[in-house]
């Protein structure tokens, strides 16, 4: 399966536009608007934009495949190109699609990357029963070339192991084995898939350290918001399922 985004809109057979995620003190509110979350010429794009909102300084767009499309165990990745400004928070992440009754970190998460609006690096995780929030299994990567550039990010699962990859290039591997030393597997199901693109929030403001003007984002990264909104692009997702 895969989404080359080629249309003129988000395919509602594979997205749900969400809007009511408010998580991680963020500093932003989701909408359906073409403003924040549209497809035009060959990507998705979802975009940051300082726009107050129900109670937000911010406006900006996530999409979801739960409910229509969910994996078990393979490869998923995606061709991506990444906005910069610090407490800026895009990520592409898996969910378990059991999210609704076990809950989370119950259901598990596999964050494939996410990014804090640095230049030159991206972070991976795992959150689940046991190592939620500030998990032990993490990683911080760093592409050839700035993260404002094309860059593939991938994730391969199986019932043994969780490996990642950046360009074609594996950059870390989480066994079960390691996993379980700090709480259940939770990735032996279907998982679906999430885009979206935070601005502030727990993790930002955890590397950054700035409260004001906004929490996790600095006053140079709200003049850059102000002076022009910010965009995270998608080329391409696509999943293989093993067999």
């Amino acid at each position: 399966w895969g989404d080359e985004f080629d249309g003129t809109e988000v395919d509602p057979s594979n997205w749900r536009i969400q809007t009511d995620v408010h998580v991680n003190n963020e500093q932003q509110q989701y909408t359906t608007s073409p403003d924040n979350v549209s497809v035009s010429g060959g990507t998705l794009k979802l975009t940051a934009r300082m726009q107050t909102a129900n109670g937000y300084p911010f406006t900006s767009g996530r999409v979801e495949s739960a409910g229509k499309r969910e994996f078990k165990h393979g490869r998923v990745e995606a061709r991506i190109k990444l906005p910069v400004g610090v407490g800026l928070w895009p990520a592409f992440l898996m969910l378990g699609s059991d999210i609704h009754t076990a809950g989370w970190p119950a259901c598990g998460e596999l964050d494939i990357m996410e990014n804090v609006g640095y230049g030159d690096w991206v972070s991976v995780a795992l959150h689940g029963p046991g190592y939620s929030g500030n998990t032990p299994i993490n990683g911080r990567f760093f592409p050839r070339t700035p993260v404002s550039d094309w860059h593939e990010y991938g994730v391969e699962t199986s019932p043994e192991a969780i490996h990642w990859s950046i360009d074609g290039e594996r950059v870390k591997t989480s066994t079960r084995e390691e996993v379980e030393r700090h709480g259940a597997w939770a990735y032996d199901k279907p998982l679906f898939i999430i885009f979206n693109f935070a601005v502030g929030g727990g993790y930002p403001e955890g590397v950054n350290k700035a409260k004001e003007p906004y929490f996790g984002v600095p006053q140079a990264t709200a003049d850059l918001l102000r002076d022009a909104p910010q965009t995270l692009e998608v080329d391409w997702v696509r999943v293989s399922e093993r067999r």
